[in-house]
């Protein structure tokens, strides 16, 4: 018999997972498996447990949540297996973006939300795997000490200026604000204050670039914030990252924009610039937020090293 270890994170979703847990744990309790179910109490803690039990054994790790869970799961798997392909990995999307799961069959059309938490145990039951990629992002150097040397993982994407401090916003944003509607009180907030960025970047070992910038992000999914399809184009297994950058540019036309991301119609814009690259280095004088997955991982980077690992992750399909 599977022993299956669900990793539980009820504040998920901003009380969607808390609401939705009885039946998705009736449901999960009905398959023919060993079930252990680790509650989360704090950040990081996901990370701590999927680790531990990486290294321990288990068959599945289950992510009950939505993209931070996945991301922390995801962190402690790939750091139990030094970055190589490592155990079965489950998403149950119960979060407010559930963006990463996008990229799993039945893939989801542009302007569409993510398969249910019922198709998602459908999946578990089957235990069909398939490998997809992941990203590394190593800070060289920062302004925090406590940051330089510090490598961790992601799914599906990393962004620097406008969009990782929509994300940095988003955690002031109201808790009944859920979903889209958290995302836009979040981009509104932003606004008001964003960076202009001054880029130094290097694609796949080639001579660096200046660039010039309000945001930037390296995706391995197609969609972040839940309705932002900024790389409608991308395919997590192709090894390779979608590089969007935008020139720098005003309120008014990042207002412009943001319906177009959101049908994934901003493709061919002549303010944006594409680049696929499996390994990028990006320099700043100015200390940056780098949020992945939605996640604020670090607050004053100076010098990035972003890598992609080609089919690291065994997700269940």
């Amino acid at each position: 018999m599977r022993t299956i270890t669900v990793i539980l994170n009820p504040v998920a979703g901003r009380g969607r997972t808390k609401k939705a847990w009885p039946e998705v744990e009736k449901a999960l309790k009905r398959l023919d498996v060993r079930l252990q179910i680790e509650k989360t109490t704090r950040r990081g803690h996901a990370r701590e447990i999927a680790y531990d039990h990486a290294c321990r054994g288990t068959d599945m790790l289950v992510a009950v949540g939505g993209d931070g869970t996945a991301h922390e799961v995801a962190n402690g798997i790939l750091e139990a297996s030094a970055g190589a392909a490592g155990i079965p990995f489950a998403i149950i999307p119960l979060g407010n973006g559930d963006d990463f799961v996008k990229m799993l069959p039945p893939m989801t059309a542009v302007g569409q939300q993510a398969f249910s938490w019922q198709t998602a145990v459908e999946k578990i039951a089957r235990g069909d795997t398939a490998g997809y990629d992941a990203g590394r992002i190593t800070v060289l150097e920062s302004g925090l000490p406590e940051e330089s040397g510090v490598s961790r993982y992601f799914i599906n994407g990393m962004n620097l200026g406008f969009t990782a401090h929509a994300s940095y916003n988003f955690s002031t944003v109201p808790k009944f604000l859920t979903g889209s509607a958290g995302y836009l009180a979040a981009v509104v907030k932003t606004l008001w204050d964003y960076p202009a960025l001054e880029l130094n970047m290097r694609f796949d070992g080639a001579a660096p670039e200046r660039v010039d910038t309000t945001l930037a992000v390296l995706m391995n999914g197609r969609c972040f914030g839940h309705a932002f399809w900024v790389a409608p184009q991308a395919d997590a297994a192709d090894g390779q990252l979608e590089v969007m950058f935008t020139k720098q540019i005003g309120r008014l036309t990042i207002l412009q924009k943001l319906p177009l991301i959101m049908q994934g119609k901003h493709v061919n814009d002549p303010l944006i610039t594409w680049r696929k690259a499996r390994e990028v280095g990006i320099t700043s004088p100015d200390p940056l937020i780098v949020e992945a997955d939605g996640e604020c991982l670090f607050t004053a980077a100076l010098h990035i090293g972003v890598a992609l690992l080609p089919g690291v992750l065994t997700m269940v399909v």
